[in-house]
């Protein structure tokens, strides 16, 4: 009875393990999705992104121009379902620097890996106040 238990739970851990893979395998693309911001000059800006599940390791970080930009702080939200493997959000609040255009990419990696699942690419236009 206990070898069938364990049978079946390591199962259900695997079939649950390859569920995740494949949602967040499909969302990735060849080409990163475009998204356009119109911030204004020394005023913050928000993005704000799924979070995958904290156990697989994989967390959102920035890579930007630092003569343009400034992130000012990021965070991690819980989610709101109390649901096991639910996704929470990671917020990012950047501050623009000087007027002009700027891109950020967010990079959804494991820290000790080199390559990312997944990139996200947003095109600034910072206006003047």
């Amino acid at each position: 009875m206990t070898r069938l238990f364990l049978i079946n739970g390591t199962r259900t851990l695997a079939s649950l393990f390859l569920v995740i893979v494949l949602v967040l395998g499909s969302r990735q693309s060849s080409y990163p999705a475009e998204h356009e911001i119109r911030a204004i000059l020394k005023q913050p800006f928000r993005i704000v992104l799924a979070a995958a599940i904290g156990s697989t390791g994989y967390s959102w970080s920035a890579r930007f121009d630092e003569g343009f930009l400034k992130l000012e702080k990021s965070w991690y939200e819980k989610p709101e379902s109390k649901l096991v493997g639910a996704p929470g959000k990671q917020v990012f609040v950047f501050v623009p620097l000087k007027h002009g255009n700027a891109k950020i990419e967010m990079l959804l990696k494991r820290p000790w890996e080199s390559s990312e699942l997944k990139t996200e690419v947003y095109e600034i236009s910072i206006l003047p106040k």
